[in-house]
């Protein structure tokens, strides 16, 4: 029997780069991140990283980006994916959780990400 586990990180960003003109995205440019994971304790539990790729602009409506993501632990890592807004200050990113290896290769459910005035993302990962 599956038992439910909730995985609570605070990612601080290390590089960060967007392919096109931040002011004027078009579609298909790549927003790029990498980082590391920190506990509630403040202690480094992981990295993580995520290519995102404009799928509508600013022009058709609200920007969204197309995003893959990993979280990895010395246990495995995590697969995310799934449409967000842009990411600023209070934005709040769903994603569903695709995968994983070792410990995490059977995991399911969702990822809730959330964008903290910092510029730090709080992420809650509740697997299924």
């Amino acid at each position: 029997e599956a038992a439910s586990k909730r995985i609570h990180v605070i990612g601080k960003l290390l590089e960060q780069t967007f392919t096109g003109d931040l002011r004027n995205p078009k579609l298909g440019d790549q927003l790029i991140n990498s980082g590391d994971l920190f506990d509630d304790s403040g202690t480094k539990v992981g990295v993580g990283a995520g290519v995102c790729t404009s799928v509508r602009t600013k022009e058709s409506s609200s920007y969204m980006l197309e995003c893959l993501l990993s979280a990895t632990f010395d246990q495995g890592q995590i697969i995310l994916g799934g449409e967000a807004p842009f990411p600023e200050p209070s934005v709040v990113g769903r994603f569903g959780i695709l995968g994983g290896t070792d410990a995490f290769r059977k995991a399911r459910g969702e990822a809730i990400l959330v964008v903290l005035s910092n510029g730090d993302i709080d992420s809650t990962l509740d697997l299924e």
